[in-house]
């Protein structure tokens, strides 16, 4: 199962938000079981592609923008 709202796969309960397997995001979106803010999300987002891409952020930031646009939680 992947996160619904960044796409990263669930393989173990403590993968999931809550560690609870129902849960449809990851411990990341939703550490605590419910889902951080969009834009909390987005910031985690625009980091993670600066980070791993190494490009400008308002680059990133549209990145993230048209990626998020893709899963189900911010559709």
């Amino acid at each position: 199962m992947d996160c619904e709202s960044c796409g990263l796969s669930m393989v173990k309960a403590e993968d999931h938000g809550g560690s609870d397997v129902n849960n449809k995001y990851c411990k990341n979106c939703a550490p605590d079981g419910k889902l951080m803010s969009r834009e909390w999300i987005k910031e985690g987002w625009i980091s993670y592609i600066i980070k791993n891409e190494d490009i400008a952020k308002e680059e990133a930031e549209k990145k993230a923008e048209k990626e998020m646009a893709k899963m189900p939680a911010w559709r």
